[in-house]
């Protein structure tokens, strides 16, 4: 079973699962071990090693999620999983060039080194700080490094204060690049917000996991750190660029529900997380709506001659603040092309 902790993604297997990938001989870092040196059954950020022992199968077909996306009004989407192998790529590059997943593609995890398949587009190269197995500084300098001489920024998980507080020395050696993003911030100490700001970096997070299991987040935090749970008003107050985002499959789906929790910023016990961190319905919206390339930035514009992407609604936009919900889109279009028609 694949769970979500707030540091890392990680796995629980039983026993039957824990002899078949060989488990109790296993080097995987991830591996986590009792004092004795037993494995403990939960393994840490293994996906690649733990998919070693399966009989390799083919790449689904991303038709269903295609659509599904279009239905929430979702025109572009993003991949954030590291160090994507070449198989991967291919198989994403295909679905997007066949239009089974119409949404304009970016891959975080693209590799460095050239050539790089015209479909889908790179981004900035995703770095993951987990807590769960830190890596060096001089490691995290020479990656920032690498990915600045190939020309792409980086985009690196932070889900702790220990975390971005390493993130931040090693920018401070490395400099940065435009571009360079947090992914994530789920902890942001307030004297960390100037040095993010200095920094230039921009900030993608996802307030959506306080709705969806905010009361574990709450519980699991240090009384002083809960003001610093994923933070949206303090960044934008602050002049940090901000996107908003889901993690699906690990949070939400749909942007309309992160929207909605970004200004209640309720849990589901009922108790509310920060709410000097509330922003409006009309940010929220900005947030998503800033470009994939950029995200933060001023959203993109229709021009006459381009293609359009274009979600029109039910109602008038001021109605659709007011209540937010993924049932008001009516139409998405894609590049021009009609992708989703609701009667």
């Amino acid at each position: 079973m694949r769970v979500q902790h707030r540091s890392s993604a990680l796995w629980v297997l039983n026993s039957r699962a824990a002899e078949r990938v060989g488990l109790a001989h296993g080097r995987h870092p991830g591996i986590e071990r009792d004092p004795t040196g037993r494995p403990t059954g939960r393994v840490w950020r293994a996906d690649e090693w733990l998919r070693e022992p399966l009989p390799e199968a083919a790449a689904p077909s991303m038709a269903a999620v295609g659509r599904r996306l279009a239905r929430h009004g979702i025109t572009a989407v993003t991949d954030a999983t590291p160090r994507l192998t070449e198989r991967s790529v291919d198989a994403l590059a295909t679905e997007a060039r066949s239009g089974r997943l119409p949404q304009r593609l970016r891959l975080l995890g693209a590799p460095l080194r050239p050539p790089l398949v015209a479909l889908p587009t790179p981004g900035p190269w995703k770095i993951v700080l987990a807590d769960s197995g830190l890596p060096d500084f001089q490691q995290l300098t020479d990656e920032i490094d690498a990915a600045h001489r190939h020309g792409r920024p980086v985009s690196v998980h932070t889900v702790t204060a220990v975390s971005l507080a390493l993130l931040l020395a090693a920018l401070e050696q490395t400099g940065v690049l435009p571009g360079d993003r947090v992914e994530h911030a789920a902890v942001v100490p307030a004297e960390a917000l100037p040095v993010v700001r200095r920094f230039g970096l921009r900030v993608v997070t996802q307030p959506g996991f306080l709705a969806d299991r905010g009361d574990d987040f709450l519980d699991g935090t240090p009384p002083q750190e809960r003001a610093d749970l994923y933070r949206c008003a303090s960044f934008l107050r602050g002049g940090v660029p901000l996107a908003l985002s889901s993690d699906a499959p690990y949070g939400p789906l749909d942007p309309w529900s992160v929207m909605r929790a970004a200004t209640a910023r309720r849990v589901p016990g009922g108790r509310t997380a920060n709410p000097a961190e509330r922003i409006t319905a009309a940010e929220a919206l900005t947030a998503y709506l800033s470009p994939a390339h950029s995200p933060g930035s001023p959203p993109s514009r229709l021009r006459p001659g381009s293609p359009a992407d274009l979600v029109l609604l039910a109602v008038p936009l001021a109605d659709a603040l007011s209540h937010p919900s993924a049932d008001l889109v009516r139409l998405t279009l894609i590049g021009g092309g009609i992708r989703h028609v609701r009667l």
